[in-house]
């Protein structure tokens, strides 16, 4: 967003919030950060090794973020990356490259627990773990200089610092007697907006569990329904109000677990996730408070797409879509664009205008959510009534501001249907399938 669109939106300056929805990516860089990879390959090539992790290390850099922080003094580079949660801790000399991040205390030696982590360093490309004089267990990565190209590097330090983010969590939620280590450098927001995220997480878990305990619909007769209304409750709760804890890590298990468990079977995967939601809903604001923060990070997870995913995404629901309507099953209509929208934003890394324009679904459909938290547009009022002239503002401003980068992007703005909630989500997510952008 340029200077005068933020400051003269709609005729007078934008009180927005500056808040993070979704999770950090690392995808898409500008070409100057390309340019400053291509010299740390060529130091490397040219055994320029420390000008190598110099650039390297402004390659990760995002100033937005303030996620990378060194030092290079007398031959030796000392460094600090943040990832999350974690901070991530290391130095380079003339012979080697070292890294590890403190992940947890143990006040006593849980034989379970080493167990557990000796099994983990298997799993590890990489990193291992370790445990130091003080009953701190971290992950620790460390190769010659002449063997750590920039390539391996990145896999390593992605891998380190990824797994270290999300291991306090799961640790402490299986042995007692853990102290998290290395929280100072996390920002916590206000206590307004940690209410209004409560009660839109569990304002979300109690209309979905209403729904499976007294909708119309046959849980065994319909488990695919189900499975739209669960996993869109999962993703939207992981991009809108992003916890970095257990809730986090119960979304991340639910999501592997009903896409990769090839043995159970579509009901029985939905009873799970239907049991994590319950407990969900005996989640107290003051355990949820703990896991609303902002971080900084520097490696993502999502997988890189082109808008062409999401098309394909659209396309094999449609059917699905169409058949919960002509039915009469509205809420299964939603629930089944929700879907769409939560697991392209969760699962990959889309095009800058393929993710602003999901992300203005959310607004439009969760608009009280928005209002809450301070956002002042108004796309659709409590009654349902769309602002037409807003929502399509709104879109030409997401496709001018990214013509520069992308080019002149194709969308044809008279799909949209307004009628009512469940029609319009189906027309939006089907002028989003029509787009197109001009490598197509």
């Amino acid at each position: 967003m340029n200077i005068f669109s933020k400051f003269f939106k709609h005729g007078s300056i934008s009180s927005d919030p500056e808040m993070q929805f979704g999770r950090f990516t690392d995808t898409y860089k500008s070409e100057e950060k390309y340019k400053i990879w291509d010299e740390a390959i060529e130091d490397f090539e040219n055994e320029k090794y420390l000008n190598a992790y110099i650039h390297f290390l402004d390659y990760l850099s995002n100033e937005l973020q303030g996620n990378i922080k060194y030092v290079y003094s007398n031959g030796k580079l000392s460094f600090t990356i943040y990832q999350g949660s974690k901070i991530i801790e290391g130095e380079a000399d003339f012979h080697f490259f070292k890294a590890e991040a403190k992940i947890i205390k143990a006040g006593t030696r849980h034989s379970g627990l080493m167990r557990k982590l000796l099994e983990d360093n298997f799993n590890l490309k990489y990193a291992r773990y370790a445990l130091d004089d003080e009953d701190t267990i971290y992950l620790k990565f460390d190769t010659f200089v002449e063997d750590g190209s920039p390539h391996k590097i990145y896999q390593a330090l992605k891998e380190l610092a990824t797994e270290a983010d999300r291991k306090d969590d799961i640790l402490m939620n299986d042995y007692p007697g853990l102290h998290t280590v290395n929280l100072h450098h996390t920002r916590q927001v206000t206590q307004e907006e940690i209410k209004v995220k409560y009660n839109f997480f569990s304002q979300s878990v109690r209309a979905v569990l209403f729904e499976i305990d007294n909708g119309q619909l046959d849980a065994k007769l319909y488990p695919g329904g189900i499975s739209f209304l669960v996993l869109d409750m999962l993703y939207k709760i992981d991009y809108l109000v992003k916890p970095e804890g257990s809730i986090m890590e119960k979304i991340r298990e639910m999501h592997e677990m009903y896409f990769n468990d090839n043995m159970m079977t579509v009901h029985e995967k939905n009873t799970v996730i239907i049991n994590t939601i319950r407990n969900f809903e005996k989640i107290s604001v003051a355990h949820f408070s703990k896991e609303i923060y902002e971080v900084s990070s520097t490696f993502g997870m999502s997988m890189p797409e082109g808008h062409q995913r999401l098309i394909e995404i659209v396309d094999a629901q449609m059917t699905d879509i169409d058949w919960y309507t002509k039915n009469k099953h509205y809420i299964y209509t939603k629930a089944i664009c929700g879907y769409i929208t939560g697991f392209s934003l969760y699962s990959f890394s889309l095009p800058k205008p393929s993710i602003s324009l999901l992300q203005l679904y959310y607004h439009i459909t969760e608009n009280q959510y928005f209002s809450e938290l301070g956002f002042n547009d108004v796309y659709c009022d409590a009654k349902g009534n769309f602002n037409k002239l807003l929502i399509i503002n709104k879109i030409n401003l997401i496709i001018k501001e990214n013509k520069e980068k992308y080019g002149p992007i194709t969308i044809n703005l008279k799909m949209l249907e307004f009628s009512d909630m469940h029609t319009f989500c189906r027309s939006y997510l089907l002028m989003l399938s029509k787009m197109k952008y001009p490598e197509y």
